[in-house]
Order: structure tokens, then C-alpha cells, then sequence
């Protein structure tokens, strides 16, 4: 079998697959043994931060620039709301712009998130299924309330044609009342 498709495998080298690698690239997230990583470091297509492989957890992962596909954004501008490299900067682009650090403004906006969710978990969801309870409710009585309504409906329809059968059976009755008159009439002349 397969050692590399076993459930129950170790970690390897994603270069060579020696067990247990001792280094991590964070910006490209394989994981290397200590041969490989002079191998790694050597692509110079892309920017590589190599640390202790129990160290790669608590190295954040920083997008790539929009606009230089070999940085990472260790900044982020508040004008334009997006993440920026040292290069972004330096640029005219973002001159006089306000820049702050990536992760301080992640930072803030994950605990502006944070609030937020809060107070969509403790208000306004609550708020909400209050609304659609009370929706349902009403959705209840105006059911019924048209149910009456037809029901009412096919009444005055039942009455209508009981009085409309009335009338016709009546007409029906002095038509044929007419008609033998005038035939005894007919007769008695003849």
C-alpha cells in the first residue's frame, strides 16, 4: 500500500517525502526536510519565509499583491481598503494615503466582526425569529379569515341559485299557464 495514501502515514518532506520534516515555508505551506530547503529557497519565482516546523502556526499567512505577484501585503491602505507590499507604497499610487499594518488591520476588523456577530447572535437574530413567528401567526389568521370569506362566497352563491331557480321555475309556470290559456282561447274560437 501506498504510504503516502494511508490514513494512518506521517508527515512528510512535499519535496523528497522524507518523514518528519523539520522546516515549513509559510508563503508556499509545504513542508521540508533539512536537505530540501537550500532546493526551495533556490526558486527565486516566488518570495519563501522558512521556520522551524513547530513554529508554523504562529506565522500569519499575508496575501500576495494584486500588483506584484512576488510580495506579500505587509500593509494596508485605508484609502483604497485594500492590502498593499512595500513596492505599493512606495509607488505614486498610494501616495499620501493612509497605511497601516496588515495584521493590526486585520486584527481590528476580526474583533469589528466579532461585535457584530454578537449583536446579530443576541439582537437582531432573536428580533428576527420574533418577526417570523408573529409573520406565521398572521399568515394563520389571514388563512382562516379567506377560508370564511369563500366559504361566505359559496353561501350567496347556493342562495343566488336557489332564487334564480325560483324565478325560472315561476316564469317556467306562467309561460306555461300562458300557453294553455291561449290554447283554450284557440280552441274555444276554432
Amino acid at each position: 500500500m501506498d504510504p503516502r495514501l494511508s490514513a494512518q502515514d506521517i508527515l512528510r518532506c512535499t519535496l523528497c517525502d522524507t518523514p518528519i520534516p523539520l522546516m515549513y515555508c509559510v508563503f508556499c505551506q509545504v513542508n521540508l526536510c533539512k536537505l530540501c530547503v537550500g532546493e526551495h529557497l533556490s526558486d527565486l519565482s516566488t518570495e519563501h519565509k522558512v521556520v522551524p516546523f513547530n513554529r508554523r502556526g504562529f506565522i500569519p499567512k499575508l496575501p500576495i499583491c494584486r500588483d506584484h505577484e512576488m510580495k506579500h501585503c505587509e500593509l494596508y491602505c485605508e484609502n483604497c481598503d485594500i492590502p498593499v507590499c512595500l513596492l505599493c507604497v512606495s509607488s505614486d499610487k498610494h501616495q499620501g494615503h493612509k497605511i497601516s499594518n496588515t495584521l493590526e488591520n486585520f486584527s481590528s476588523r476580526k474583533e469589528l466582526l466579532k461585535k457584530d456577530l454578537k449583536l446579530l447572535e443576541e439582537v437582531i437574530s432573536p428580533k428576527y425569529e420574533k418577526l417570523v413567528s408573529e409573520l406565521e401567526i398572521q399568515e394563520g389568521v389571514i388563512e382562516e379569515n379567506y377560508n370564511e370569506l369563500t366559504l361566505a362566497v359559496v353561501k350567496h352563491g347556493e342562495d343566488w341559485r336557489r332564487h334564480v331557480d325560483i324565478a325560472v321555475n315561476n316564469r317556467k309556470s306562467e309561460i306555461e299557464e300562458n300557453k294553455t290559456k291561449h290554447i283554450f282561447a284557440l280552441n274555444k274560437h276554432k
